[in-house]
């Protein structure tokens, strides 16, 4: 019997140093495990609470807490959408168009990612940062050929040109770029 115990005990002790060792490697959690289920879903109210109370940094800083822990297995996508939309909460326009462009870059598959390089083509509209807005909108057609975003892009990018770099050589070769990625994309 005191075999037993010790053997337990070892056992126990053992397991003690695992569970520990695995805390302090921050690893995300996988499906299949309750309490980690558990803490994300926790995390990801603690945010909500903050965005819905008006707490922008305080949201921001828990939903990018949530996305480092479980955004790989979780809703990474919609916590970094929350964090974009705190940030345009806040009139930090600059960082707004980099969350929703950070959107794309982590979760390309996401339903928010062509929504997200959009609205992050009009702030830099909006910040006159015409090449910027052009860039985005370009990564739209891109890459997001049959989504609903593809024909406003194509056309805000004309509009763009024409508008803002009339009789400009780099404007009448970004056209021309334009018309072959298209066609490229109608071919596929």
């Amino acid at each position: 019997m005191k075999k037993f115990l010790n053997l337990a005990l070892v056992t126990c002790n053992l397991l003690a140093v695992f569970l520990v060792g695995c805390l302090w490697q921050k690893r995300a959690v996988r499906a299949g495990d309750y309490w980690g289920n558990q803490a994300a879903v926790q995390q990801f109210q603690r945010a909500e609470k903050y965005y819905y109370d008006g707490k922008y940094n305080e949201a921001i800083a828990e939903y990018q807490y949530y996305i480092d822990q479980f955004g790989d297995v979780y809703y990474g996508d919609e916590a970094q959408k929350k964090i974009s939309e705190a940030f345009v909460r806040m009139n930090q326009w600059n960082e707004a168009a980099e969350a929703y462009e950070e959107l794309a870059n982590e979760y390309p598959k996401s339903q928010y990612a062509s929504w997200a390089l959009e609205e992050s083509a009009k702030i830099h509209e909006q910040l006159s940062k015409f090449k910027e807005a052009i860039r985005v909108c370009q990564r739209i057609i891109e890459e997001y050929y049959t989504h609903p975003q593809r024909p406003g892009a194509v056309k805000k990018i004309n509009q763009l040109l024409d508008e803002q770099f009339p009789e400009n050589r780099w404007a009448k070769k970004k056209k021309k770029e334009l018309e072959k990625i298209i066609l490229k994309k109608q071919r596929e």
